[in-house]
This record gives structure tokens, sequence and C-alpha cells, in this order.
């Protein structure tokens, strides 16, 4: 049986209207954290990166309204076909964020039904793309057909590289740098990828 595991920061939740300066140091703190052997929880991660971005532009007095914005991020407006998929296949959450954090999110934006469970980063205290990420994934799931779907490059490679399969949502329509690790399906966005389950599972 198939089984799906979403990436939610960028994939599933919409993290265009945020100040990308940010995103881009949040996801380097988890990686020079996981790299250094240490682990910070994500919503410190996102706070600190938040705050050091905001002094350099020497807008400190912004921080409570991006914080916000962060955590009433939007879902693409293509999530609903997030229903129709939960109906042929399990899915899952597979994220960086707290379980408390994603279900808070998910749920926000009335999707955390169609989710039959939330896998985060805290239960390995690593980051993606650490194997032990998609591996801890894997053995809970128990699922030799199970995917990875994300939009994120650095997180489809992660999973290829600890031995999952992946499916690349190219909503920026990127060219990915794979690293010799090339996504399994590449699809443009989630109404594509329910037609392609649709015939896999036909």
């Amino acid at each position: 049986m198939t089984v799906l595991a979403f990436d939610i920061f960028g994939t599933v939740l919409d993290t265009s209207e945020i100040i990308q300066e940010f995103r881009t140091k949040q996801l380097e703190y988890t990686w020079l954290l996981t790299l250094m052997g240490k682990y910070m929880d994500f919503e410190e991660i996102t706070k600190r990166a938040l705050m050091h971005v905001l002094k350099s532009r020497h807008e400190e007095h912004r921080f409570e309204e991006e914080l916000r914005k962060w955590r009433n991020l939007k879902a693409y407006k293509d999530a609903i076909y997030l229903k129709d998929i939960s109906k042929l296949v399990d899915i899952y959450a597979l994220s960086n964020g707290s379980v408390n954090e994603v279900r808070e999110h998910l749920n926000r934006n009335g999707l955390l039904s169609y989710f039959k469970g939330i896998f985060s980063a805290e239960s390995v205290k690593e980051y993606k793309p650490s194997p032990k990420v998609y591996k801890y994934f894997m053995s809970s799931i128990k699922d030799e057909d199970a995917y990875l779907v994300s939009s994120n490059p650095f997180d489809v490679i992660g999973a290829k590289n600890a031995g999952m399969k992946a499916i690349y949502v190219n909503r920026r329509n990127l060219i990915v740098d794979p690293l010799d690790y090339e996504p399994d399906v590449t699809v443009r966005d989630f109404e594509e990828l329910y037609k392609w389950i649709s015939n896999k599972k036909g």
C-alpha cells in the first residue's frame, strides 16, 4: 500500500508571505545545530532566526507581527486535494516542526482530519535532511512503498539519501540540483499528485 509523508512548511503551507531571509536563516540554524550534534526546539529556532533578521534590519519592533504571520500560515489552494488523496492512500506529516505546532497549523487550515499521524524531527533530535528523520518515519510505518512529498529540493535529496522514495512538488518551477539523487516523481501541484496516485491505484 502506498503511503505519503508530506513536508509541511513550503509544501502544504505557503511561506511566500514571510520574510524570505528569515526562512533561510531558520533552515540554516536547523542544519548548523544538526551538524554540531546539538538540538534546539523548532519554535525557539524560529524566534531566534526571526529576531536575528529583524535586528540586522533595525526592525525589532516588528517581531510580534512577523511571528504572527508565521503562526498563521495559509495552506496552498491546491491543499483541497488532500481530502481526495487521503481517500486513496494513507497520508502523514513529516516535518521539522514540533507535533503540536504542525497539528495547530493543519487544524487552523481545516486539513488535520486528512492526516493519519504527525511525525516530527523532535523525536530524533535532528533536523532534515538528516537520515535519522526519514528512517524514523520508515521504521514507524513499516511500508516499503513510502514516499516523501516535498517542494523543498534539500528535503527530496535527504529522503532519497536515506533510502526513501520521493515526490518533488515543483511549485516554483525550479531546476533541482539533486546531487545524484533524482526524485522518483515530479508534479507541479497537489492536483497533479492526485492524478498520479489515481493512475497508480488504478
